[in-house]
């Protein structure tokens, strides 16, 4: 029996393509837009197709060359859906191999293995859909969107025209960890680094912590120069769906307000696709660049591991993620004055894990990051990131007029009890930790952060050692555009749990005690 459609095209190939799709997407229904999964989808559909006939045209014998196509398509990319972590890749290799030899062997295989692989390709698609079309979040996230939308007010009009506009760099350094918890939890002195910045002219907050405990509402609040309070609703309260707080990236207050006195919006990127590419940027510099779901499909295919297997390094995602800082850094370095003012927003992806990076700034094979312990690897990191910074603020300060050039960290690094795979994994969550019920110890090793600014138009005076990232645009509008904006109390605060993103308690008194 070959089931095939009317098309000539088996059934099976219509749908053994979507099946790695159709479950990363359902099981990220609340990080993965739909859009992006079929758009996924269709482009795997398409390249298999694509090889299925160019392998007919080759061999003339469809009724084997269709079954080895999909073989080999079942060897590469169905480990998501069907190999758990531990198993060996040699044995699932081993395994797929068996089967093409049945197909070239067997002639009877090749008459009932269609049926098989259109049967098994439905059973494991036809769940994920359900999970899709079931799904909670279509009930919760009009709510939730409406609430991002009427989140924060409209920025007060300048009290004056300013005529000196300096560019305007906004450098966001995921998980680095301000210089006292350095110290406590990893022994590293990062004194000297700090004190090269203050000889430069940066205010660096000694206490800072973040004003929240992930990225993205960390960042979501920066941009915005306020808190997230008004995504608390009784709707949202037990809300697990991040693609609203995710489309926040899109567009922000301190983007709108710099875009409105004429400047222009440059935007470095990474893997992760809240900041991959944002619409409100004129101008993208992005590295290694692949939308996150297919981008996790081929991290778990087959293809990485021959990547890594016959040494072939620019098929590694953890290859491309130690190359993207380095080109990021690099093109912030030879970065010119334009025509019109300029604002920089860059979110970096070290001294986050997986550590990848060595100090020297070499990019480490697996072996070699396996075989240095947690402090080495995040420390190696540190130093390769603290190394490039300076290059990037000696060039920047080197130009006639002085850019404004803030350097900040959005979370600490994630307590060793919850850390998991800091190596391997690239992208993955982490395991989920209960803050509500965390320790103060352990809120302030999450929540402690690298915080410094170049801003001489801004009085010592108005700089405190617990300024916390909320703040930070709303004293440069204030002191270098001439924005009638006050700070807000230094507050901190956590989302509860994975279910409890817009429900917020304060947790600042944890941290500094009453």
């Amino acid at each position: 029996m070959t089931n095939k459609s009317k098309w000539g095209i088996p059934l099976f190939a219509l749908l053994l393509p979507l099946v790695p799709v159709a479950q990363v997407t359902a099981r990220n229904i609340e990080r993965i837009s739909v859009v992006d999964g079929m758009w996924a989808g269709l482009a795997l559909l398409v390249g298999f197709l694509v090889v299925m006939f160019t392998a007919r045209l080759i061999f003339r014998k469809p009724h084997v060359s269709d079954l080895l196509v999909a073989i080999v398509f079942g060897a590469v990319f169905l480990p998501i859906a069907l190999l758990g972590d531990e198993t060996s890749r040699l044995l699932w290799i081993a395994i797929w191999a068996a089967l093409a030899l049945l197909v070239v062997v067997w002639a009877e295989s090749r008459r009932i293995l269609p049926l098989v692989l259109a049967i098994g390709s439905a059973v494991l698609i036809a769940p994920s859909l359900l999970q899709l079309v079931t799904a909670k979040t279509w009930n919760t996230r009009p709510v939730l969107t409406q609430l991002t939308s009427t989140a924060f007010d409209e920025v007060p009009k300048p009290t004056r025209d300013v005529s000196e506009k300096p560019d305007v760099f906004y450098i966001v350094f995921d998980r680095y960890q301000r210089a006292d918890y350095l110290k406590k939890i990893y022994g590293i002195d990062n004194s000297p680094f700090i004190e090269a910045l203050r000889q430069r002219g940066f205010f660096v907050a000694d206490e800072a912590y973040s004003n929240y405990q992930r990225t993205a509402h960390s960042v979501v609040s920066s941009l915005n120069f306020d808190y997230l309070d008004r995504l608390q609703s009784p709707e949202s309260a037990k809300s697990s769906d991040w693609q609203p707080i995710f489309a926040m990236f899109q567009d922000f207050r301190i983007g709108r307000v710099l875009k409105s006195f004429g400047y222009d919006m440059h935007f470095y990127g990474t893997w992760w696709d809240p900041t991959r590419r944002i619409a409100i940027a004129d101008q993208h510099h992005n590295f290694y660049e692949m939308p996150e779901l297919p981008r996790v499909v081929y991290e778990y295919s087959l293809l990485v591991d021959l990547a890594r297997w016959t040494g072939y390094r620019s098929g590694d995602p953890l290859y491309w993620q130690c190359q993207r800082s380095r080109l990021m850094f690099e093109t912030l370095q030879v970065n010119t004055p334009g025509e019109k003012p300029q604002f920089h927003f860059a979110h970096f992806l070290i001294p986050h894990p997986p550590f990848v990076t060595h100090e020297d700034g070499h990019c480490m094979e697996l072996d070699e990051a396996l075989s240095r312990s947690r402090a080495q690897n995040y420390g190696g990191q540190l130093a390769y990131a603290n190394q490039e910074i300076l290059k990037t603020v000696d060039a920047l300060l080197a130009r006639p007029v002085k850019p404004v050039i803030i350097l900040q960290a959005d979370e600490g690094p994630w307590p060793e009890k919850f850390a998991g795979d800091e190596v391997t994994v690239l992208g993955r969550d982490v395991s989920r930790a209960d803050w509500q019920t965390a320790d103060a110890e352990t809120l302030r090793e999450k929540m402690s952060i690298f915080s410094a600014i170049y801003a001489p138009q801004i009085p010592a005076a108005e700089m405190n050692a617990r300024q916390s990232p909320v703040n930070t645009f709303r004293k440069v509008l204030r002191h270098v555009f001439a924005v009638p904006i006050a700070d807000l109390p230094e507050r901190n605060k956590i989302y509860l749990n994975n279910s409890d993103l817009y429900s917020f308690e304060d947790v600042t008194e944890k941290l500094y005690g009453p």
